[in-house]
């Protein structure tokens, strides 16, 4: 097989954002400043670059996902309406960009937000109304 054959097409594929010189730059700010600085600095923005977006949105997910003592001692309402900003933001950016996704993408998405949707489907909410009584 040639260069010719293995490179065809190459300019075609679309890299994601974690490729971009924004997301390394973004990286390294972390790494100089520290995650916590860092965050500070974006919050502070009116605007946020799609690399500090993305920034942030992994800082939720590394927080979330820790369940941490501290972030369990947040009010509940105050978590649903984190979960809320941050589905409403999904929602926003799936309507406007409609994103051509791959299969395996589209099942991984579809499994965690059949994970997701526990507590909003019948069977759930009836297990929950009966288990409140």
């Amino acid at each position: 097989m040639d260069e010719q054959t293995i490179f065809t097409g190459l300019e075609d594929l679309k890299l994601s954002l974690f490729d971009t010189p924004a997301w390394k730059e973004i990286c390294n700010r972390e790494n100089s400043i520290g995650p916590e600085a860092l965050l500070e600095e974006i919050l502070e923005k009116r605007i946020w670059s799609n690399a500090e977006i993305l920034w942030v949105v992994k800082r939720l997910l590394f927080h979330y996902g820790l369940k941490d003592k501290v972030l369990k001692k947040a009010p509940v309402e105050r978590i649903f309406l984190n979960m809320a900003a941050v589905l409403r933001v999904l929602y926003m950016v799936l309507d406007h960009t409609n994103p051509e996704l791959d299969d395996n993408i589209r099942s991984y998405i579809a499994s965690k937000l059949t994970d997701a949707t526990w507590g909003i489907n019948e069977h759930t909410r009836y297990y929950l109304r009966k288990r409140s009584d």
